[in-house]
């Protein structure tokens, strides 16, 4: 017996077409909705962890799901400064720390901290990407995979240049 899914998006792969997304609700919705289809990958790059999208319970379940159904690092987190992430006690580091061989985090390297934007990557599929950071405003599709690996390749060139925080290191001791 087959049941439908509410979703508040769309389909992974399937519902190309870029949404705008002017509310931080319906970002962490899309994020989470996003991270829950997510079934090899998931990236995430911003000067902060902000907690309004990504220390919400429906999408540290997802991470956690994709993290422990998935051999291997496939949850990787690129930030500015960990530091208040840390200190604020967000549940993805919790789950970072625990899951160290599936869930990597790095801090930016200093000479890429000009950059303004912030983006979730799903299965190189799917994204949401907001290009001012520090506002609630975003683009967001399901199924665009030449930008996804636009920003994929974006985010593997900052994850080689990037380190490992060593407020990360002596938390995940």
């Amino acid at each position: 017996m087959s049941r439908e899914i509410d979703r508040p998006g769309g389909m992974l792969g399937a519902d190309a077409g870029r949404r705008t997304l002017a509310h931080g609700p319906e970002i962490a919705a899309i994020s989470a909705d996003m991270a829950a289809q997510a079934r090899r990958e998931l990236l995430i790059h911003g000067p902060t962890l902000d907690p309004a999208l990504y220390d919400q319970a429906p999408f540290l379940e997802a991470v956690r799901r994709l993290a422990l159904g998935r051999p291997g690092v496939c949850v990787r987190v690129l930030l500015f400064d960990p530091r208040a992430a840390t200190q604020g006690g967000h549940r993805l580091l919790e789950l970072a720390r625990r899951l160290t061989s599936r869930i990597a985090i790095r801090r930016v390297a200093d000479e890429d901290q000009e950059r303004l934007d912030a983006f979730l990557i799903v299965d190189e599929t799917g994204y949401v990407h907001r290009r001012l950071a520090e506002r609630l405003e975003a683009i967001a599709d399901y199924a665009d995979p030449p930008a996804a690996r636009r920003l994929r390749q974006d985010f593997e060139r900052l994850w080689e240049r990037g380190s490992v925080d060593s407020e990360l290191r002596q938390l995940f001791i």
